[in-house]
């Protein structure tokens, strides 16, 4: 759990190149711990040790979609699925800047 809206489970799995991402909303929450009673989104991260740099990639865009001020009222009022791929496929993603130096 990430937050009380959003958790982000990780599961590792035997075998090589392999990596899945499962994203999930649930209307009514979805209790993950006494703290997370509600959690609305969940990207599940599914991958081999060897996808260890597609995993952290992963959540690196996860952090930047969901920290965006309107995520939650966007993902909990989105009326279907192509909406709430639209709000992680079309979110501001961009890169930080590395400071030059």
């Amino acid at each position: 759990m990430l937050s009380p809206f959003l958790a982000v489970p990780h599961v590792m799995i035997e075998g090589s190149s392999e990596f899945e991402l499962l994203i999930a909303r649930s209307g009514p929450g979805i209790e993950f711990s006494a703290e997370a009673r509600k959690v609305h989104a969940v990207f599940v991260l599914a991958g081999t040790a060897d996808e260890r740099n597609t995993h952290l990639r992963a959540l690196s865009a996860i952090a930047r979609v969901t920290q965006n001020r309107e995520f939650e009222s966007a993902w909990t009022e989105a009326k279907d699925e192509q909406i709430l791929r639209d709000i992680i496929l079309l979110s501001d993603r961009r890169r930080p800047r590395l400071a030059e130096g």
